[in-house]
């Protein structure tokens, strides 16, 4: 299971001329907050064609996007939005790139003490007439986007929205993770068929805690059967290594599941998860049989098709490593949660 430590990010894109001083921090608009999870994309559409109609028309706005979990996110926070006014209001851009060039020459340290005051002072020197000012924060289910746009001269908010993004939008897990692209995610999908689920009447449910975690959060797995079982729980992390975390190697045996009966593990130990950060799942085999794990089987391992099809593999009954009865009533499950970088603030 994982780390990473969150670094502020910020990416610009910019504006016309002006004069004056500015104080972000005057709120002329009230917040609005769009209720429910939405896809960042939607998000940023959505913010995009709402503060165009914020805006006098003609005026280029610079974009700063900080204090984002992970500088990725920032940047393409960014570079969309960039996008998304260019092509809705005619604005007229000055590159990412070409901003922080301009922190270079006023010689900002962007790492140490940067905020809006710091932002809106060299809006102010540079002429630029608005700056949308994004941040995004790790809540307690979700990460929370709030964009506003600011006019520098008189700190004044024109317009600002908020948004719960959909930690399973596959957009913001391959931001999170380049690795794990959309067509990787499906991929995975259709190869993880031994754990689709129900078996012979013997039905077995796997839930999580959560559906969304951050770094160094606790993961709690829920087990529940039809019939007296016992069992093998894997997990399969973001770069796709699979490897059994319960039970462990000291407690070999103590993996059986009563009947009806909720059964939730660790018990008397922790799954801490750390990077890296994308979709991960808990797999989980069950049989009538005790099963048999030997010590390699604990090694992690890269999940291929040609394992899983594997006929002795323990999801398929048999193998010299985990090896139930033959014929014996067999099930399986899995649970699927994000991994996101940042730590949870646990106020909505």
């Amino acid at each position: 299971m994982k780390r990473l430590t969150a670094k502020a990010a910020l990416i610009y894109a910019l504006a016309l001329f002006l004069t004056g001083l500015v104080l972000p921090q005057t709120a002329a608009a009230q917040n609005n907050f769009m209720p429910g999870t939405v896809n960042l994309d939607t998000a940023l559409g959505d913010f995009s064609s709402y503060v165009v109609g914020k805006l006098p028309a003609g005026t280029v706005t610079a974009v700063d996007v900080m204090d984002t979990p992970i500088d990725r996110l920032g940047n393409y926070i960014a570079d969309r939005l960039t996008d998304l006014l260019i092509n809705n209001a005619g604005l007229r851009i000055i590159s990412r790139q070409d901003f922080e060039k301009v922190l270079v020459d006023q010689n900002v340290q962007t790492s140490l003490n940067f905020d809006d005051d710091t932002t809106a002072k060299i809006g102010h020197i540079m002429g630029w007439q608005f700056i949308i000012f994004g941040v995004v924060e790790p809540m307690q289910n979700s990460y929370h986007l709030s964009l506003r746009a600011v006019e520098v001269e008189t700190g004044i908010i024109l317009g600002s929205k908020s948004y719960s993004l959909t930690g399973s939008d596959p957009v913001l897990v391959n931001i999170v993770n380049p690795a794990m692209s959309i067509q990787k995610l499906n991929e995975r999908d259709s190869i993880l068929t031994p754990f689709d689920g129900e078996q012979n009447d013997f039905s077995l449910r796997v839930s999580t805690n959560k559906t969304v975690y951050y770094d160094q959060e606790f993961l709690f797995v829920t087990l529940r059967s039809n019939i007296n079982c016992y069992f093998v729980v894997f997990h399969l992390d973001a770069n796709n290594n699979m490897q059994i975390i319960f039970p462990n190697r000291l407690e070999k045996n103590n993996n059986s599941l009563s009947a009806g009966v909720d059964r939730v593990i660790p018990e008397n130990s922790y799954f801490l998860l750390q990077e890296p950060f994308g979709e991960e799942r808990i797999l989980v085999y069950a049989s009538e049989q005790p099963i048999n794990i030997s010590d390699n089987q604990y090694r992690s391992r890269s999940l291929t098709e040609e394992y899983l099809s594997d006929p002795q593999a323990i999801w398929r009954g048999g193998g010299s490593t985990v090896t139930p009865s033959n014929r014996s009533k067999s099930a399986s499950g899995q649970a699927t949660y994000i991994l996101l970088p940042g730590h949870a603030r646990f106020s909505e």
